[in-house]
This record gives structure tokens, sequence and C-alpha cells, in this order.
């Protein structure tokens, strides 16, 4: 089946890795049912491919709290993507630096017509 998979350009996928980093702006948590904005500190791509994306869910939210979610949003407040998670912080006087990383993905058909992901 190899005859049938349009290969995209590894300088093409870099790129558009690179516009993703670029088109993130800011992050989100969530307290409760209150979200957080917060600033992206770092982005970057990394050697094996995948995107990473470092902000800080600071401590200007005081008192024991528990994230129970944490979102992207681009330049236009647009969701780029979201985790359920749960980080329980005690009362402090510092952040929590949260990284998200994230790869690129292609579904290729297989003998049996279905698909599997390949890793770009």
């Amino acid at each position: 089946m190899a005859e049938n998979v349009f290969t995209l350009d590894s300088g093409y996928l870099t790129r558009k890795k690179q516009q993703m980093m670029s088109e993130i702006r800011y992050a989100e948590y969530k307290v409760e049912n209150t979200w957080h904005r917060t600033d992206i500190q770092t982005s970057q791509i990394l050697a094996d491919g995948r995107v990473e994306v470092v902000f800080v869910i600071d401590h200007t939210v005081a008192g024991n709290i528990t994230v129970t979610g944490v979102r992207l949003l681009d330049y236009n407040g647009a969701l780029v993507g979201s985790k359920t998670t749960s980080i329980t912080r005690a009362d402090a006087t510092e952040g929590i630096s949260y990284t998200c990383r994230f790869r690129l993905f292609q579904v290729v058909e297989n003998e049996n017509n279905q698909g599997a992901y390949d890793a770009l």
C-alpha cells in the first residue's frame, strides 16, 4: 500500500510545528469553576519532533487549591487543546511549572483498510 501514501515534506512539517508554537499565546488553568490566565514561559521543538510549551501555574490564587484542567489558547483566544488534570497545591508563594508536549500524527491506511498512526 505504500504507493497510496502521500508523504509530507519534513521541512513543511517543521514549519507547521513552528507555526503552532507561534500561534499559542497563553495558557489557562482551572481552579474550582474559574479559569486563570497565565503566560507561556517557553516553547520549542524537541529533538524527537514533539512541540513543547511550558507555563507556570502561579501563586496568585491564594490558599490550598486543586487545578482540574489546563488549556492552551491562540492569539484569537480560540482553544488549541486541553487536558483534565488533578494537581493539588498547598498555599504557596511559588508557582508550579507545567509542561505540555505533543506530536503531530498522520493516519496511513494499512492492508486491512484500517488506519495506523505514524508520528510525524
